[in-house]
Protein backbone atom coordinates (compact mmCIF):
# COMPACT_ATOMS: atom_id res chain seq x y z
CA UNK A 1 0.00 0.00 0.00
CA UNK A 2 0.88 3.70 -0.87
CA UNK A 3 0.92 6.22 1.39
CA UNK A 4 -0.49 9.55 0.23
CA UNK A 5 0.37 12.49 1.74
CA UNK A 6 -0.82 16.10 0.75
CA UNK A 7 0.30 19.27 1.69
CA UNK A 8 -2.36 21.99 1.29
CA UNK A 9 -1.32 25.44 0.05
CA UNK A 10 -0.90 27.74 2.83
CA UNK A 11 -3.52 30.42 2.91
CA UNK A 12 -2.74 32.54 5.94
CA UNK A 13 -4.93 30.81 8.57
CA UNK A 14 -3.47 29.57 11.34
CA UNK A 15 -4.70 26.88 14.26
CA UNK A 16 -5.48 28.90 17.52
CA UNK A 17 -7.76 30.89 19.47
CA UNK A 18 -9.75 32.98 17.57
CA UNK A 19 -10.11 36.55 19.28
CA UNK A 20 -12.08 39.95 17.42
CA UNK A 21 -10.10 43.06 18.03
CA UNK A 22 -11.96 45.09 20.48
CA UNK A 23 -14.29 42.59 22.43
CA UNK A 24 -14.54 42.12 25.91
CA UNK A 25 -13.39 38.56 27.21
CA UNK A 26 -16.71 36.46 27.96
CA UNK A 27 -16.71 35.27 31.71
CA UNK A 28 -19.35 32.56 33.66
CA UNK A 29 -20.48 34.49 36.45
CA UNK A 30 -23.84 32.08 36.93
CA UNK A 31 -22.74 31.70 39.92
CA UNK A 32 -22.98 35.46 41.23
CA UNK A 33 -26.41 35.71 39.43
CA UNK A 34 -27.47 32.08 41.81
CA UNK A 35 -26.28 33.92 45.05
CA UNK A 36 -28.09 36.85 44.42
CA UNK A 37 -31.07 34.60 43.20
CA UNK A 38 -30.87 32.63 46.59
CA UNK A 39 -30.45 35.90 48.95
CA UNK A 40 -33.38 37.35 47.06
CA UNK A 41 -35.56 34.29 47.46
CA UNK A 42 -34.37 34.38 51.07
CA UNK A 43 -35.26 37.98 51.70
CA UNK A 44 -38.87 36.97 49.73
CA UNK A 45 -39.35 34.29 51.96
CA UNK A 46 -38.70 36.15 55.59
CA UNK A 47 -40.62 39.32 54.20
CA UNK A 48 -44.23 36.76 53.51
CA UNK A 49 -43.23 34.78 56.89
CA UNK A 50 -43.59 38.35 58.54
CA UNK A 51 -47.01 38.87 56.40
CA UNK A 52 -48.37 35.93 57.90
CA UNK A 53 -47.86 36.99 61.03
CA UNK A 54 -48.97 40.45 60.78
CA UNK A 55 -52.17 39.20 59.22
CA UNK A 56 -52.55 36.14 62.11
CA UNK A 57 -52.11 39.56 64.67
CA UNK A 58 -54.77 41.53 62.49
CA UNK A 59 -57.35 38.58 62.50
CA UNK A 60 -56.70 37.84 66.68
CA UNK A 61 -57.12 42.11 67.17
CA UNK A 62 -60.33 41.66 65.14
CA UNK A 63 -61.99 38.49 66.66
CA UNK A 64 -60.80 37.89 69.93
CA UNK A 65 -63.13 39.32 72.74
CA UNK A 66 -62.17 41.60 74.68
CA UNK A 67 -62.65 41.04 78.74
CA UNK A 68 -60.63 43.99 79.90
CA UNK A 69 -62.06 47.88 79.65
CA UNK A 70 -58.30 49.09 79.79
CA UNK A 71 -58.06 47.47 76.09
CA UNK A 72 -55.95 49.71 73.65
CA UNK A 73 -59.13 49.13 71.44
CA UNK A 74 -61.23 50.63 73.77
CA UNK A 75 -59.35 54.05 74.01
CA UNK A 76 -61.09 56.04 71.30
CA UNK A 77 -64.77 54.33 72.74
CA UNK A 78 -63.75 55.78 76.47
CA UNK A 79 -63.09 59.34 75.28
CA UNK A 80 -66.40 59.40 73.26
CA UNK A 81 -68.08 58.12 75.85
CA UNK A 82 -66.46 60.49 78.32
CA UNK A 83 -66.94 63.45 75.91
CA UNK A 84 -71.01 62.26 76.03
CA UNK A 85 -71.24 61.63 79.62
CA UNK A 86 -69.73 65.80 80.30
CA UNK A 87 -72.24 66.97 77.49
CA UNK A 88 -75.68 64.64 78.82
CA UNK A 89 -74.40 65.10 82.28
CA UNK A 90 -73.94 61.48 82.43
CA UNK A 91 -70.92 61.93 84.25
CA UNK A 92 -71.41 59.93 87.70
CA UNK A 93 -72.87 57.12 85.17
CA UNK A 94 -69.71 57.46 83.08
CA UNK A 95 -67.41 57.54 86.55
CA UNK A 96 -69.28 54.01 87.84
CA UNK A 97 -68.89 52.10 84.58
CA UNK A 98 -65.40 53.01 83.67
CA UNK A 99 -64.12 51.96 87.52
CA UNK A 100 -66.45 48.96 87.00
CA UNK A 101 -64.93 48.15 84.15
CA UNK A 102 -61.38 48.93 84.53
CA UNK A 103 -62.25 52.33 81.54
CA UNK A 104 -60.28 55.28 81.07
CA UNK A 105 -61.22 57.25 83.63
CA UNK A 106 -62.57 61.58 83.10
CA UNK A 107 -60.60 64.40 83.68
CA UNK A 108 -61.53 66.27 86.18
CA UNK A 109 -61.03 69.98 87.48
CA UNK A 110 -59.23 70.04 91.17
CA UNK A 111 -58.88 73.25 93.31
CA UNK A 112 -55.43 72.36 95.59
CA UNK A 113 -54.28 74.72 97.92
CA UNK A 114 -50.53 74.43 98.23
CA UNK A 115 -47.85 76.26 100.70
CA UNK A 116 -44.62 76.66 99.02
CA UNK A 117 -41.53 77.46 100.71
CA UNK A 118 -38.83 78.96 98.55
CA UNK A 119 -35.34 79.27 99.13
CA UNK A 120 -33.19 82.52 98.06
CA UNK A 121 -29.69 83.89 99.17
CA UNK A 122 -30.23 87.31 100.02
CA UNK A 123 -26.98 89.61 100.88
CA UNK A 124 -27.51 92.21 103.36
CA UNK A 125 -25.15 94.72 104.32
CA UNK A 126 -25.44 96.55 107.75
CA UNK A 127 -22.89 97.81 110.50
CA UNK A 128 -22.85 96.15 113.90
CA UNK A 129 -19.98 95.75 116.59
CA UNK A 130 -20.53 92.08 116.58
CA UNK A 131 -21.55 89.32 114.54
CA UNK A 132 -25.02 88.72 116.16
CA UNK A 133 -25.88 92.32 116.01
CA UNK A 134 -25.34 92.00 112.33
CA UNK A 135 -27.21 88.74 111.94
CA UNK A 136 -30.17 90.40 113.95
CA UNK A 137 -29.82 93.90 112.25
CA UNK A 138 -30.26 91.57 108.82
CA UNK A 139 -33.21 89.33 110.25
CA UNK A 140 -35.09 92.98 111.30
CA UNK A 141 -33.68 94.84 108.23
CA UNK A 142 -35.02 92.23 105.28
CA UNK A 143 -37.96 93.66 103.69
CA UNK A 144 -40.15 91.78 100.59
CA UNK A 145 -38.36 94.15 98.73
CA UNK A 146 -34.77 92.81 99.16
CA UNK A 147 -35.91 89.10 98.58
CA UNK A 148 -37.98 89.93 95.45
CA UNK A 149 -34.36 92.00 94.17
CA UNK A 150 -32.39 89.32 94.82
CA UNK A 151 -34.62 86.44 93.76
CA UNK A 152 -34.67 88.99 90.11
CA UNK A 153 -30.62 89.10 90.77
CA UNK A 154 -30.09 85.59 91.76
CA UNK A 155 -33.19 83.28 90.84
CA UNK A 156 -34.24 80.91 93.65
CA UNK A 157 -31.65 77.70 94.94
CA UNK A 158 -34.82 75.06 95.43
CA UNK A 159 -38.41 75.07 96.92
CA UNK A 160 -40.51 72.57 99.19
CA UNK A 161 -44.49 72.29 98.15
CA UNK A 162 -46.73 70.61 100.87
CA UNK A 163 -50.82 70.29 99.78
CA UNK A 164 -53.03 71.71 102.51
CA UNK A 165 -56.06 70.48 100.56
CA UNK A 166 -57.80 69.01 97.36
CA UNK A 167 -61.14 69.56 96.42
CA UNK A 168 -62.65 68.31 93.32
CA UNK A 169 -64.29 71.48 91.49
Amino acid sequence: MTDITTTAPATGIEEGTLTFPGTPAVTDRRGAFAGELARAQAELADARAQIATRDQTIHQLRTEQITDGADARLLDFWDKAGRIADHADFCQEYDRLAEAMNGTPRNRDWEVEAEVTVTIRVNYSTSATTEDDADENARDGIDFDDVIAAYRDNGHEGFDVSIISTERV
